[in-house]
């Protein structure tokens, strides 16, 4: 009876120590940081003052090297989407109300939208800031680690304007190219617009 009892007390430790090893499988504890946790981490876009901010980021990289220079070019796709969200919607609802036909409308909206498409047309993109944290991960063989690492990128309203006045000239250009009156003053209405607002 004594052996029994001694048999199930060693069972019941053994299943509570399996139990709570499988239980730990997995679970994540921030290790090392680079500093405090930024506020604008969690804020993808802030407009403050005389800048526009974005945030890129790349979480759980194998490399922290590799990481901080994904979440670098993540921030500038996140820029341009932006620059190119504004200008779409800008110069198509400038071409709508020019009552430009439908096909031209799209063709003239891609023209500016396209003349953005590559990091060289935005000038003055700073990198004041960044941030990482090392993860560890409780795996069935022990722990790995990865970096989650993010990219603070600040460019000035003027510069941004600037971005955006290219892209309105590249349509007026392709306007006069085309002999469409039409959408050459839809252009230029867009760039006064832009160049007052600077």
């Amino acid at each position: 009876m004594k052996n029994l009892v001694l048999l199930l007390s060693f069972l019941t430790v053994v299943t509570f120590s399996a139990c709570s090893t499988t239980a730990e499988i997995g679970s994540e504890k921030t290790v090392e940081k680079s500093g405090s946790t930024p506020d604008w981490v969690l804020k993808p876009t802030i407009e403050e003052g005389q800048y526009i901010y974005v945030t890129g980021e790349l979480t759980k990289g194998i490399d922290r090297s590799f990481g901080m220079s994904q979440a670098y070019a993540d921030g500038m796709r996140k820029l341009m989407n932006m620059m190119q969200n504004a200008i779409k919607s800008q110069s198509t609802s400038a071409l709508r109300g020019s009552n430009v036909s439908e096909e031209d409308l799209g063709r003239f909206s891609e023209f500016a939208v396209s003349w953005i498409s590559t990091t060289d047309r935005i000038a003055g993109v700073q990198n004041p800031e960044s941030y990482w944290e090392k993860v560890e991960v409780k795996t069935e063989t022990g722990v790995k680690y990865y970096y989650n690492c993010y990219s603070k990128l600040r460019i000035s309203t003027t510069d941004y304007k600037k971005a955006l006045a290219g892209a309105f000239n590249e349509m007026k250009r392709k306007a006069v190219e085309e002999n469409n009156k039409k959408a050459e003053e839809t252009a230029t209405r867009l760039l006064e617009s832009v160049k007052a607002n600077n």
